[in-house]
């Protein structure tokens, strides 16, 4: 369907593949002809053998199963924190999340406290998007967010960090009501019209679906 970039799609959650360092001034000038296209796909709470292409015996995933037949798959890898938030840091900052005394997941001030974390990620921590945005990336992120919670007023929004356009859940209780997602298949038409409109420049889009998180339409397997 776009036949005139190629995309990237990460679809693993044991990927880091950046360093935040040693990007130049004039990135910006880069030839949008040697920068690939990233979407990078996180699926919450989603098991590495929860794949049919993994030998999951009865969960049926032929797409994803394409994808890992025609790209490349990660099979050896280190999880820096097994919950929720802490890894959504290490993978837009590139660091341990206990840099930022983050390893819990975000939920209210309280819970905050009694943890001893911050409200929020630090909006000036190295970040992905903005280093990829000031390469001359479009930069967007759709779905679950969770790098602050909606009990949280005040929390940094996405442009901070160097997103372009999103549309999230688990972002800032004080956001605009238009940057909340209104569910997967309404977010999910957001990301294709993102790939529609940007398939002619270099652009880095995060697709962290939550809907796998908890099963609450299970099957008589499951």
């Amino acid at each position: 369907m776009f036949e005139q970039r190629h995309i990237h799609s990460l679809v693993t959650a044991g990927i880091a593949l950046f360093t935040p360092a040693g990007i130049e001034g004039n990135a910006a000038e880069s030839h949008h002809r040697n920068q690939p296209n990233i979407v990078f796909i996180l699926a919450d709470d989603w098991g590495w053998g929860d794949l049919s292409c993994h030998g999951h015996p009865w969960l049926k995933t032929p797409n994803i199963d394409r994808l890992a037949q025609e790209g490349t798959e990660f099979l050896q890898f280190n999880v820096s924190n097994p919950v929720c938030s802490p890894s959504r840091v290490a993978f837009m900052t590139g660091m341990y999340p206990a840099r930022f005394c983050i390893h819990q997941h975000f939920n209210n001030a309280q819970h905050h406290i009694r943890c001893g974390m911050p409200d929020w990620l630090d909006p000036n921590a190295p970040m992905l998007p903005r280093i990829l945005k000031q390469a001359g990336y479009k930069t967007g992120h759709f779905g679950k967010w969770h790098l602050t919670n909606m009990p949280i007023h005040g929390a940094p929004r996405p442009e901070q960090y160097g997103i372009d356009e999103y549309e999230v859940h688990c972002g800032g209780g004080d956001w605009p009501p238009s940057s909340r997602a209104q569910g997967l298949h309404r977010y999910m038409d957001k990301v294709v019209d993102f790939i529609r409109r940007h398939r002619n420049q270099p652009f880095f889009l995060n697709v962290w679906i939550h809907e796998s998180h908890t099963p609450h339409d299970p099957t008589p397997e499951s």
